[in-house]
């Protein structure tokens, strides 16, 4: 019938609280503590590694910027032997027409 399934009062939330919600709150309250306290210990050990991770970053940006310089200055010496080089080989090459 009707009756059966109505709505609860607030008696009936009240007595449910004071029953049921209220002790597995008290109960629980313990844990949740504990819970929390690991929870910000493990947030502030994966803050610290994604931080190492970031100097890590900015270590290997910086060694990548030497590297290219160095590079850089080997290509330039490459460069400047070769262009000697062609020159070098244009005078013996003169020198052999010349004679």
């Amino acid at each position: 019938s009707k009756d059966q399934f109505r709505a609860p009062t607030a008696q009936d939330m009240k007595i449910l609280i004071q029953t049921c919600l209220m002790p597995l709150a008290i109960k629980t309250q313990t844990d949740s503590f504990k819970f929390v306290h690991e929870l910000k210990q493990e947030m502030h050990a994966d803050l610290k590694f994604v931080e190492s991770l970031e100097k890590e970053i900015d270590e290997l940006k910086s060694d990548k910027a030497e590297f290219s310089d160095m590079y850089d200055e080997i290509l330039q010496y490459c460069v400047s032997k070769d262009v000697m080089c062609s020159y070098f080989q244009s005078l013996s090459d003169l020198d052999a027409l010349a004679e």
